[in-house]
This record gives structure tokens, C-alpha cells and sequence, in this order.
């Protein structure tokens, strides 16, 4: 009996996948969602799998880093990938824990979907009915968290540094004689300039050192926006103009509180002026909780003669000159830097 053929889905432009995938997540369908950068695999219109050759999967990440041999994985994608048992036979052999596989599985699957969902070219949408993915039932995430989750990369990957071109051609170090150094970049980043060759791909670097696609490729336009990539300058006009009036200049240290002469009467305490609000210094964080207090922001000034409240509370300083804070490799949103240990240490871990 010959397989079903797949549903082309002529409603939904070719431009709007994330319309697409909203289509049949509202009919709670079953099946394979495929287009050109690769395919969402839905169970009750709910993504649980994601596939992109733009991005490293679990396969590629437990072969690289020697977790799994990869003859090891071919057995067992061999026997148990037709049943769609791939993911409990990881876990009843003890290959990996259930927290590590659905770690695994949920950044996979995230990767994956934002190159699938981000596509720019269009192309010809398909979805295949009851298609089901090899490694089996883990964790499904909601159709609209997704795309809100695919939205908001695409905006950070925007303000670093706009020129899409650069997530897919091959990544080439700037002249030895370019001013910036290599050391201005992390450990992380080093080691993708050390590998990028002028014919690797970020795919093909995330893949080489088992890290995510999506990591790979912000990691690639920091590194262009630092001047440590041979990428066009022109590619993104008014971005310096646009982080200098973000970033606000280095001010002249703050006047020690006025402290009232013997002539002058002394303020009540109840009359006292309040605190200025604490500045924001230049390298520190964009958000926080509120409430919260950033430590070393403020001090107490000295005491008013002839009184025991303390004085006006002066801005803290500090020996070392700020960081700028829209430094192209510098993580300031601290959501980000969150993730961004997470990621680091499961691949770690993987």
C-alpha cells in the first residue's frame, strides 16, 4: 500500500510559514510540516520535533563530543528509529539520563525550528499527514510559544548586527592587520575564528564543534559587528551612529554632596532631600527585577555636622572606566546571559 502523498498547502503564502504552522496547530493535526530550511514535526498541533540542516541535532551533538559512538547511534536508529523508540532506548540504556535527553531534545528542537520558521526566500510548504519523527515522543512545545520564541531571535540577531548574508556564507577572519585583536573576543568566539577557514558555514561550524546553530550564528555576527570578520562594512548603515546614541558617554564623576556650613541652618531630618536615583553604569544591565538594587550603585555620603542622619547618598565610583555597553561581544541582558550559561553547559554536559 502506497504512502499517502503529502498536502501542499496553496492557502498559506509561502512567505508566512509561521501562518502555516498556526493553520494546523488550530485543526490539531498530525504530521510532518516541511519546507525549504526543513521540517516541523507536529502530534495534535503541537511541535515535538524540529529537523534543519542549519542546525546541529541531537545526533550530531552525542557523536561529536563522543557521548555515543556514531556506529553505537546507527544501531540504534537502525532498530529503533522505524518504531519511533529511538528516545527510550537512550534513556533504558542508560546513554542518557531523562533530564539530559529532554535538555537535549528541547534545544535541538528550538534551534532547528527558528532556521525552518525564519526562512526568507519562500519556497513550496508541505505537510505529509501522520508523519511521525524517528527519535519518539520526549517533550511538544506550543505552536505560539515557538513562534513568539523564533520572533524574539530573530529581533536579537537584528540588533547585533544586520546582515543575514552572514548566517550562511563562509565565515572568514579579518586581515592579520586589522586593528582589533583576537583577544578582544571570549573563549568561545576564539575558537571560531581558529576554525573558520573562509569555507566553513556557520552550520558547518556549529556542527564541527558541537554547538547550537542558533549560538553559532549570534556568536558569528558579534564577531562581525567587532570588526573581527571579513564582512562588508557598509552591511548595516547607521548601526554605529545608532549604539553611539544608545550608549551614553562617560560622565565627569559626581560633586560630593554639599555639605552645610556652620552659618547655614541644618536641614531636619524630615526635610531631608532624597537620594538621587541610582545611575545605571555604563556596562551594567539593561533590566532588572523590580525592586531589586544593583550593588555598589550607591553609597552613604558623610554626616551633616552637628546631626547623625546620614547625608545625601552619592553615586558609587569605581577605579576601572566602564565598559561600553553595547559592545558587539558583550552579554548585557541578563535573560540572555542566562541562556547562554544553560546552552554552555549542556553541550558541555552532551
Amino acid at each position: 500500500m502506497t504512502a499517502a502523498p503529502a498536502a501542499v498547502l496553496p492557502s498559506v503564502p509561502p512567505q508566512t510559514p509561521g501562518e502555516a504552522l498556526g493553520l494546523l496547530a488550530a485543526r490539531r493535526a498530525t504530521g510532518a510540516l516541511r519546507g525549504p530550511l526543513g521540517s516541523l514535526y507536529l502530534v495534535d498541533g503541537r511541535v515535538a520535533h524540529a529537523d534543519s540542516p542549519r542546525a546541529p541535532g541531537l545526533a550530531d551533538l552525542l557523536t561529536g563530543c563522543g557521548r555515543i559512538t556514531p556506529e553505537d547511534w546507527a544501531e540504534l536508529l537502525r532498530v529503533h528509529g522505524p518504531r519511533a523508540r529511538v528516545a527510550e532506548a537512550l534513556v533504558e540504556r542508560r546513554l542518557l539520563t531523562r533530564g539530559e535527553l529532554e535538555l537535549g531534545h528541547l534545544g535541538t528542537l528550538f534551534d532547528a525550528a527558528f532556521f525552518v520558521l525564519a526562512d526568507r526566500a519562500g519556497g513550496l510548504w508541505r505537510f505529509e499527514p501522520e508523519a511521525r519523527h524517528w527519535l519518539g515522543p520526549v517533550r511538544a512545545v506550543d505552536a505560539e510559544r515557538l513562534r513568539r520564541e523564533v520572533g524574539r531571535r530573530g529581533r536579537l540577531l537584528e540588533r547585533i548586527w544586520p546582515w543575514p548574508q552572514l548566517d550562511t556564507a563562509p565565515v572568514r577572519p579579518a586581515a592579520p592587520s586589522a586593528p582589533p585583536s583576537h583577544r578582544t573576543a571570549g573563549r568561545r568566539r576564539r575558537e571560531l575564528l581558529d576554525h573558520a577557514d573562509g569555507r566553513r558555514t556557520p552550520a558547518d561550524l556549529a556542527r564541527l564543534l558541537g554547538r547550537s546553530g542558533f549560538g553559532v550564528t549570534a556568536d558569528i555576527r558579534r564577531l562581525a559587528a567587532a570588526g573581527l570578520l571579513d564582512a562588508p562594512r557598509h552591511a548595516a548603515p547607521g548601526t554605529a551612529e545608532r549604539r553611539a546614541a544608545e550608549v551614553p558617554s562617560a560622565a565627569p564623576p559626581a560633586e560630593p554632596p554639599e555639605v552645610p556650613s556652620a552659618a547655614s541652618p541644618a536641614v531636619p531630618p524630615a526635610a531631608a532631600p532624597e537620594a538621587p536615583a541610582p545611575v545605571r553604569p555604563a556596562g551594567g544591565l539593561h533590566r532588572r527585577v523590580p525592586g531589586a538594587t544593583l550593588p555598589g550603585a550607591t553609597r552613604t555620603g558623610p554626616a551633616a555636622p552637628g546631626s547623625t542622619a546620614p547625608g545625601p547618598a552619592a553615586p558609587a565610583r569605581s577605579d576601572r572606566p566602564p565598559a561600553a555597553a553595547a559592545h558587539p561581544l558583550a552579554v548585557p541582558d541578563p535573560d540572555i546571559a542566562l541562556l547562554t550559561r544553560v546552552r554552555t553547559l549542556l553541550e558541555a554536559r552532551l
